[in-house]
């Protein structure tokens, strides 16, 4: 794992890092939080800007996604910040990309005990969210 430094948080698992004078974007491994125009996305990125942001992360880089950002996971004060958010309420856990089933654990007890955006039970997830249309979108931000 490598130190960078936080130096923007565009969403709840996208963050811009510095690493060796360069910046760099980090998509963080095996969540997928809400969209920032969905439901609590903007709660997240402020609760996430708060936890990370101008610290220091420790990064294990682990592939690239299509749009070419590195693929990672992060740790805050030796914590997983993949299982942090989840166990929050703050994002999904990207099973469709992940290798960690206890993740699902994590969001099953956050939905349990309606934590974060498990408040609102029309949520749906960010890779169903960006295929909706906006009449569709309507429906599941009931809870704003």
């Amino acid at each position: 794992m490598q130190a960078q430094l936080v130096v923007q948080v565009y969403d709840g698992d996208t963050y811009k890092i510095l690493q060796k004078g360069k910046f760099q974007i980090i998509r963080l491994a095996n969540v997928d939080a809400p969209e920032l125009n969905q439901y609590y996305g903007k709660l997240v990125k402020t609760a996430v800007s708060n936890l990370i942001l101008a610290r220091i992360v420790e990064i294990e880089p682990i592939g690239k996604d299509p749009f070419k950002r590195t693929i990672a996971k992060v740790r805050i004060d030796d914590m997983p910040l993949d299982s942090l958010i989840i166990a929050k309420g703050w994002g999904w856990h990207f099973i469709q990309y992940s290798h960690w089933p206890e993740l699902s654990d994590y969001e099953a007890i956050a939905k349990k005990a309606k934590l974060g955006m498990w408040r609102c039970p029309k949520n749906v997830p960010p890779w169903i969210w960006r295929k909706l249309n906006a009449k569709q979108k309507r429906f599941h931000e009931m809870c704003r």
